[in-house]
């Protein structure tokens, strides 16, 4: 018995080593591939590290979207149906002082896909409801706002798009630790680079501001989020008096080491709809996306991050999306462990 409590003491001890001072990178920087909601600003899921002057970041990833959405009601509807590939690349390098500047430039695919057959048999496997998606045509490409009989703004099917640009201020106000909390501020501006006639973009210059909480705690990562942008309005949409709304959102995350290199994350966003002045609920609904994942780190300068999303609030946003990353931060070391001093 002394045996067992002795083997079970030095198990305990082994994992809390373990996991005493990891390197903790924050949540996965997703977001919501609803294609109304894609062409608004959007502050990406993040620790409170900024990276040291002069040191770079560079992220490639690609997140691919299932969609099958509709709703109306008298005067107006909103209709998604077939699948989207976004893919970016992402730039930051660290300013001094706190700072750090960041960069994206993504490019959107769309079509009518292939997930419609397994995603009808996911369903009735399990007995989820599929939005009548086992009664409509499969594999097709619509995505359209109706306002009587004018569609009022749409996203063309096509096979490469450039979208809006953002660009980002972080603005370290207290470093994360262990039973730190930690905090950055965030500001951007989103360029008009994406066809705001196409669905791309909204043809104008968005705002967003942010604020982002980290703690750490035994080993485990916490990370908050809350934001706000000031959407612009495609063209089109103005024309026939539809408005984008302003969108603002907040995030939990929690990050939790399984090994040295191996890490688990889970992470909830909520977001207020850009279309919510359209009319239809389906439109109209706040969105809520749960994402599970992890991130591999087989050395310390390179992570590489799998996950997956799917929408918690029923008929408002995208049904399922894989994500998947590689981050390449040239010059960064594996943290040193220190002892715990409690």
């Amino acid at each position: 018995m002394r045996t067992v409590r002795l083997a079970s003491k030095v198990g305990m001890l082994a994992l809390a080593a373990c996991v005493a001072s990891p390197d903790l990178r924050g949540p996965l920087a997703v977001r919501n591939q609803h294609p109304a909601q894609l062409t608004v600003l959007h502050l990406d899921p993040t620790s409170a590290e900024v990276l040291p002057p002069g040191q770079t970041r560079t992220r490639i990833d690609a997140a691919y979207t299932s969609l099958f959405l509709f709703g109306s009601r008298p005067g107006s509807s909103w209709y998604m149906d077939g699948e989207y590939l976004r893919s970016a690349l992402d730039l930051a390098v660290g300013l001094g002082h706190g700072l750090q500047l960041g960069v994206q430039i993504a490019g959107a695919h769309t079509s009518g896909g292939f997930l419609d057959g397994f995603l009808i048999d996911y369903h009735e496997l399990f007995g989820f409801p599929d939005q009548n998606r086992s009664t409509t045509e499969r594999d097709r490409f619509r995505v359209d706002a109706q306002r009587g009989s004018d569609t009022v703004w749409s996203v063309e099917r096509a096979g490469a798009e450039l979208l809006d640009v953002p660009v980002q201020l972080t603005w370290q106000l207290r470093k994360p630790g262990e039973r730190r909390l930690g905090v950055v501020l965030r500001g951007g501006i989103e360029l008009p680079t994406g066809d705001d006639e196409r669905g791309y973009g909204n043809g104008a210059v968005d705002v967003g501001l942010g604020i982002a909480f980290d703690y750490r705690i035994a080993g485990v990562g916490f990370t908050g989020q809350l934001g706000h942008t000031f959407a612009g309005t495609p063209g089109r949409a103005e024309s026939f008096g539809l408005t984008f709304a302003d969108v603002t959102s907040a995030a939990v995350g929690t990050e939790l080491p399984l090994a040295s290199d191996l890490h688990a994350l889970v992470q909830v966003e909520y977001e207020t709809s850009t279309l919510r002045r359209l009319g239809p609920a389906v439109a109209s609904r706040e969105q809520v996306y749960l994402w599970v994942g992890g991130r591999y780190q087989p050395e310390p300068s390179l992570g590489i991050e799998i996950g997956f999303g799917e929408d918690l609030v029923g008929m408002a946003s995208p049904d399922f999306t894989a994500f998947f990353a590689m981050v390449w931060t040239p010059g960064r070391h594996a943290r040193r462990r220190r002892p715990d001093p409690y």
